[in-house]
């Protein structure tokens, strides 16, 4: 086994998509894994996976932009595996609306899920990694922090929010020897990139124009941005913090 062997990883939205992608990588190096989701069965799912594999894995069924919840799952964690070495809070909920049709609700479900369940995840995990010298933080970001498209104002505001959030976290704790860092996915093969493209009219045409605007001319695997977070809490990274990493196809290098 290599440098994650024993490590303890805790990944929020670890119950599909990229989360759960990065549960079962991390796995697979000899991790052991708390996949916390708001779906119990997701999160179950997720941990069976990774046993199946002769992995270790547990599953936490917790809301992020809960406080209770969060410090929950910590001590969950905690009390199972005794530290957290990396944190990969992928967990996040989407919308595409315009300003005007976003509702006061939808805005603030978006924001506490996001922005919120990030700074609680950070907020309970990194007096743990302190404890024990350091560790690493993936934020899940996107490319809707630098370049957006119409109807998806709300969401993008989280996502560069989670990036401002992140270089803070790095200036307040790399003494600590704790490295935050954001992993930017372009248009990744999720459910909740499938939620969108299923909503729209013609869902076929939309994939097809969606892939047609990446370079690469397909959309990311999860496994793609799995293997992004993996480098980015990895001994190869140890002078990597406060910075953010592009997973998309070449969708930024356009502009």
């Amino acid at each position: 086994m290599g440098e994650f062997a024993g490590k303890v990883v805790m990944v929020t939205g670890g119950g599909s998509g990229i989360g759960r992608a990065t549960a079962l990588l991390f796995a697979q190096e000899g991790s052991r894994v708390a996949a916390i989701d708001w779906n119990e069965g997701s999160a179950r799912e997720t941990a069976r996976l990774v046993t199946d594999k002769g992995g270790e894995a547990v599953a936490v069924t917790a809301d992020v932009s809960k406080n209770g919840d969060v410090s929950g799952a910590v001590d969950f964690i905690l009390g199972r595996y005794a530290r957290i070495d990396i944190l990969f809070a992928c967990a996040a909920t989407q919308i595409t609306k315009s300003v005007t049709d976003t509702t006061e609700e939808e805005w603030d479900r978006l924001h506490a899920v996001n922005l919120k369940g990030t700074f609680l995840c950070c907020k309970h995990v990194i007096p743990v990694m302190r404890q024990h010298g350091g560790g690493s933080i993936v934020i899940a970001s996107s490319g809707h922090a630098f370049v957006t498209y119409p109807q998806c104002s709300a969401y993008a505001g989280t996502k560069g929010g989670l990036m401002a959030f992140m270089r803070g976290v790095a200036l307040d704790y790399a003494t600590d020897g704790i490295r935050a860092n954001c992993v930017v996915p372009g248009a990744t093969d999720t459910p909740l990139l499938r939620n969108y493209i299923n909503s729209c009219p013609d869902p076929a045409a939309e994939e097809a124009r969606i892939i047609a605007s990446i370079p690469l001319r397909r959309l990311a695997n999860p496994e793609d941005v799995a293997k992004a977070v993996r480098f980015l809490s990895s001994s190869d990274a140890s002078y990597i913090t406060g910075t953010w990493l592009a997973v998309d196809g070449g969708l930024l290098a356009q502009g």
